[in-house]
């Protein structure tokens, strides 16, 4: 069957600078009834391409050598000998101002002639450093933003507590002090020094058991043991004084009860934009992860404390925590905010 359609695209002449290169790659086309477009991709090269060489229009290639490859190639295509063509365009590419050297190509090189353009290849090389920089720089800077979040909140929190601590002042007690077991001691001792051994007391009178303690009714004890009341007398301090002084009770202390708070959550939120929300609690449970749309609420209350991560900071229009409003501006890094609160 070659054999028959080589003898049919008239390659009867033996002359090869009697061959059109043009009209011979036409007509063997029209014969096994392809366009333009097929060959084109078939052969992997622009239409344009195709064009050309049906024109002998060799020029138009980047060099002798592309034309001599995409020729050989569209031979093999149309089953065509490729001899014969060859040695025409090798006798004509020494009249081609692209190329002075002609060196012939006996293999055809299946790839694309945009992939060798030296623009293309930088233009791979950058994006490929672009990538390789974008995985290690990342990874650092989220780590980085991290440890600058942390240090801000650990900050703001020693800032805290030293406001706290300075708002809290020394409460002066109203109540003589009641002598402690040392004092005691002390005064049992200069009393047992300047007592006369006619005065002395005997140990049957200092030893006492709890039952000589005054009790009430309901069997709880109170008042000064007997002991304690002659030590004060032998050391000049009246015991009905220090007895009164130590059962003086605030007047509202019995009253007073703890306040309830004003804020039914510990979190309150309202959002006046999308924002991808999530909260975590002191023991890490997620109490809420996922996206809050626009009008929506967010009310929680867990184990302080909380960790709370914002992917649309902006999209926050209130953010309430323990009834107050906090301000988080300080942990917004470019739209997103991450801190904890306590």
């Amino acid at each position: 069957m070659t054999t028959e359609f080589q003898t049919d695209v008239s390659f009867n002449d033996s002359d090869p600078e009697k061959i059109d290169i043009g009209k011979t790659l036409q007509a063997a086309r029209i014969k096994r009834n392809l366009d333009e477009r097929q060959v084109a991709s078939e052969l992997k090269i622009p239409i344009d391409q195709v064009m050309a060489l049906e024109d002998n229009r060799f020029n138009y290639f980047r060099s002798a050598t592309f034309a001599r490859g995409y020729l050989k190639g569209y031979c093999r295509l149309l089953e065509i000998n490729a001899n014969d063509v060859l040695k025409k365009f090798d006798a004509l590419a020494a009249t081609l101002s692209t190329e002075s050297n002609i060196k012939p190509v006996d293999k055809v090189v299946n790839k694309q002639a945009g992939f060798g353009d030296p623009f293309v290849i930088l233009i791979s090389v950058v994006i490929i450093a672009v990538l390789i920089f974008l995985a290690f720089w990342w990874p650092t800077f989220s780590s980085n933003n991290s440890a600058v979040i942390d240090k801000q909140s650990s900050a703001n929190q020693a800032k805290s507590n030293d406001a706290v601590s300075t708002d809290q002042t020394p409460i002066l007690s109203t109540a003589p002090a009641q002598p402690s077991d040392s004092t005691n001691t002390v005064v049992a001792n200069q009393a047992a020094d300047t007592i006369t051994p006619a005065d002395a007391i005997t140990p049957a009178d200092a030893i006492t058991s709890a039952d000589d303690k005054p009790t009430k009714e309901d069997g709880v004890t109170t008042g000064l043991s007997a002991e304690t009341i002659a030590i004060l007398e032998k050391a000049g301090v009246n015991p009905k004084k220090v007895e009164e002084a130590t059962k003086e009770i605030p007047e509202d202390s019995a009253t007073i009860t703890p306040k309830t708070p004003l804020y039914s959550n510990d979190i309150d939120v309202t959002f006046d934009a999308d924002c991808w929300t999530e909260v975590r609690d002191g023991s890490g449970k997620i109490l809420y992860s996922g996206v809050k749309t626009a009008g929506s609420k967010l009310e929680l209350t867990g184990t302080a404390p909380y960790r709370v991560v914002l992917g649309y900071a902006r999209g926050v229009s209130s953010f309430k925590f323990k009834g107050e409003v906090y301000d988080f501006s300080s942990y917004t890094h470019k739209d997103l905010a991450r801190f904890e609160l306590k």
